[in-house]
């Protein structure tokens, strides 16, 4: 059985961020959020709430592998992007539940679109570090190694 990689060069990286950044994008221009709630539709909803949770734990993991690969801390990568893909939602609501949704749903909105805007160039910007900075090789470090013990 194969162990699974736990680097990914730049290629490699790019072969799995922009599709899962394009599945991103997809679920993003539902239709699906503008009808009538019923079951079916809720069921649709979750489903897509689903995959979308996927796709997101799939491109940290990616995330993961490529810092590890150019000799960066593993964690820090997909907790940038856990933090501005969770994080602002969930201040969304809770000011919407500490105002009590008193005639302030357009002000709401305003909130989701602008706070939606910066963490996904937060998360844009950090896959374009992550793709853009070289490789940092094992040679590197073993020619390191060796001149400590000249």
């Amino acid at each position: 059985m194969k162990k699974p990689r736990k680097r990914l060069d730049r290629p490699s990286f790019w072969k799995w961020a922009i599709p899962l950044v394009l599945g991103l994008v997809l679920f993003e221009l539902n239709p699906v959020g503008r009808v009538e709630p019923v079951l079916i539709d809720f069921i649709v909803v979750c489903a897509m709430v689903l995959v979308r949770l996927v796709l997101i734990v799939l491109l940290a993991m990616a995330l993961a592998r490529r810092f590890r690969d150019i000799g960066w801390p593993a964690w820090i990568g997909p907790t940038i992007l856990l933090v501005t893909t969770f994080g602002p939602p969930f201040l969304v609501v809770g000011y919407a539940i500490a105002t009590y949704l008193n005639d302030v749903r357009n002000d709401i909105r305003e909130w989701v679109w602008m706070v939606g805007w910066i963490s996904d160039s937060v998360n844009v910007v950090l896959l374009i570090v992550a793709g853009s900075m070289p490789r940092k090789t094992a040679h590197a470090r073993n020619i390191e190694v060796a001149h400590v013990f000249d």
